[in-house]
């Protein structure tokens, strides 16, 4: 028998009078409620941890990043002037795939990447500094919606612009990571050996990266795991699905509804291929430390040029197709996290590669794989594509002899002659090479030896190589599937630590041991009739409504969604809220929900065992029993328990 004791675990809370003020100061004005919600729910979080801070930096790194960004500015206001003047536009940089770079252009990256890491004019070091603007409130903004694409084009050009400092005229190079899918073993690429990137798996002992120390807490050692489970490059056939689309809301998060056409879930499969179980690059906060984080990101900002290039022949203006969204962090007016003084939708702006740089055509059979040397790059005839070279196939086309220095173990510049002559070479730490003569993939004494970064929140792969699939699985993924409503969560891409506009994610990660789940119930009514201009998401046959609930006395957010069928007039669904165990004392939470269009839904309280009354959102929770939560996820999906909350949305 369910019963609401006197001391009821979960329990109706009042709204905080500064945030009621809020409220009652904005009704009048000209926006909506949810908009209202928003900006005073925001603004309470933000002043609530006014004296926190979002990142590890001190004000010299600030300053630093301030002199590239301004660097950006003055150089796109010089070059608009100098739109029509066919000497400056040849003048553009040129972004290649790092295999077809000449052996000079690849020795200059290289050597001007590892000198922004040992400058340590800026604490701790400026290529550091760099990696952690990735963290903090960028983390949300710049993942999972529409200004994913925008915000990572600033942060590679700042990137590019501090190599630049270092070496006048090196180019940010892309990985064009489908000419490593059309191999047989894609682990055992060129790319992932001395020459380029380092070894593939374990600590990072070899090429130009070796042994570098991250910014992690505690610090560790690079590293890398190669192939990850569930993972996968990127599918050249699968890719050709975002090229069929016309319109940005149609291949970004959360207005896309096809996987396979959802540019930014193609990116996340390769962040897990590197970084599996335990690598640098499967973290959401560590992957920049990888230097392979930016190559990668460099060939998915060419991807979204040549969708842009598309739009434009079909007479589409890029960049005011900025898609809907109901995110803040997302908004087109939301100053870039990290990355100020940029507004979100000024990343969409054509003057980036109108004129600071463009990219060379990604290596095709008909441009002769882009002139990369015969080891690098091929021609496969049957596949009618470019595939890279294997170690093994690098050594037998004689590959060494074509490559004058390269980075073996600890960062040296070396390649000795017998190494030229194809003769089995002992590397670092006296790990043999391989048949290949490249050193081992991994050097499992190091490996083992050096403790693996903590992952607060990893990438998840929604598009799977089926050659990945041979390990069991470790992340949580659930899902619960009806006749008309689809419930997802996914705790790496869903649960958020935040603290509205000062978020602290990377000093207070997540412990799943430390939050309790509770469901709540929601009722969904269709309305024929619905708001101009809303038609465009009407069309899309679904919509997501979405529940987020922030802490008030803990720093946190967690937010999940549901998935509704359009064509489906009423709906009834379970979902579930996460929430600070009460270990001591209590814990104060504000629930809300809201769908696609921006429209608010109706919270009611529980009052006793059927009936439930129209109410804040604003919770209590208290550990006395009956316990109205589950202690973890995996008893979230148990329907005996009565939800608290219930939620009703009109659309």
């Amino acid at each position: 028998m369910f019963l609401i004791p006197a001391s009821a675990i979960i329990m109706e809370d009042t709204v905080p009078p500064m945030l009621e003020e809020c409220y009652s100061g904005q009704v009048d004005k000209n926006i909506t409620p949810y908009e209202v919600q928003t900006s005073c729910l925001e603004s309470f979080l933000g002043q609530m941890y006014k004296n926190t801070s979002t990142l590890r930096l001190g004000k010299e790194a600030f300053a630093w990043l301030d002199s590239l960004g301004r660097d950006i500015h003055i150089r796109l206001r010089r070059q608009s002037r100098r739109r029509n003047n066919q000497y400056y536009t040849n003048r553009m940089r040129v972004r290649k795939e790092i295999r077809t770079l000449s052996e000079d252009e690849r020795e200059d990256f290289f050597d001007a990447v590892r000198a922004l890491k040992a400058d340590k004019s800026v604490a701790p070091n400026q290529y550091d500094v760099l990696a952690l603007m990735h963290q903090g409130d960028a983390v949300d903004s710049a993942h999972g919606g529409p200004n994913f694409v925008s915000w990572h084009r600033y942060y590679l050009l700042l990137f590019e612009n501090a190599l630049r400092t270092k070496k006048r005229r090196v180019t940010l190079p892309y990985w064009d990571s489908t000419l490593d899918y059309l191999m047989d073993k894609p682990e055992d690429t060129i790319l992932f050996t001395e020459i380029f990137l380092g070894n593939p798996k374990g600590v990072v002992y070899s090429g130009p990266f070796a042994l570098w120390n991250t910014p992690t807490d505690p610090p560790t050692i690079l590293r890398r795991d190669i192939p990850g489970v569930f993972s996968s490059l990127i599918n050249p056939q699968t890719l050709q699905q975002v090229f069929k689309k016309k319109y940005h809301r149609e291949i970004l998060t959360p207005t896309n509804v096809e996987d396979d056409a959802n540019l930014e879930y193609h990116h996340d499969g390769v962040h897990v291929w590197v970084g599996g179980e335990d690598g640098h690059m499967g973290g959401v906060y560590t992957s920049p430390m990888d230097p392979t984080f930016f190559l990668h990101h460099c060939y998915i900002d060419y991807l979204w040029e040549q969708f842009r290039q598309r739009q434009k022949r079909f007479g589409i203006n890029s960049e005011t197709d900025y898609p809907p969204t109901t995110d803040t962090y997302h908004s087109p007016s939301r100053i870039m996290d990290n990355l100020k003084p940029p507004k979100n939708s000024d990343g969409y702006s054509n003057s980036f590669t109108r004129n600071i740089y463009r990219y060379a055509p990604a290596p095709t059979c008909k441009n002769k794989c882009g002139r990369a040397k015969r080891g690098f790059l091929f021609c496969d005839r049957k596949k009618k594509a470019c595939v890279s070279r294997s170690r093994n196939e690098f050594r037998k086309e004689d590959g060494f002899k074509s490559v004058k220095n390269w980075y073996r173990g600890g960062g040296k510049k070396i390649i000795p002659q017998s190494v030229k002559n194809s003769s089995p070479q002992i590397g670092i730490n006296s790990v043999a090479a391989d048949t290949s003569g490249f050193v081992s993939k991994v050097d499992a004494r190091q490996t083992r030896a050096n403790k693996a970064p903590k992952m607060t929140r990893k990438f998840k792969a929604r598009i799977v190589d089926p050659r990945t699939k041979s390990r069991q699985r470790r992340s949580i993924d659930q899902s619960f599937a009806s006749n008309n409503v689809r419930i997802a969560f996914d705790i790496n891409m869903h649960l958020r630590q935040e603290n509205g506009n000062n978020n602290s994610l990377n000093r207070i990660p997540y412990n799943l041991d430390n939050w309790a789940v509770a469901p709540i119930a929601i009722t969904n009514t269709h309305a024929r009739l619905h708001t101009p201009g809303q038609d465009h998401l009407k069309n899309q046959r679904t919509f997501n409504i979405t529940f987020q609930t922030d802490g008030f006395s803990y720093r946190g957010r967690h937010m999940e969604y549901i998935t509704v069928d359009e064509r489906t007039l009423t709906s009834e669904s379970v979902g579930s809220i996460a929430f600070e165990k009460p270990v001591s004392g209590e814990t104060k939470a504000y629930v809300r929900a809201y769908d696609s269009y921006g429209k608010l839904c109706q919270p009611s309280c529980l009052v006793s065992q059927s009936m439930y009354k129209e109410c804040s959102g604003m919770i209590k929770v208290t550990s006395d029993y009956p316990r109205m939560y589950f202690e973890s996820y995996n008893g979230a999906s148990d329907s005996n328990m009565k939800p608290f909350l219930k939620f009703i949305c009109v659309n």
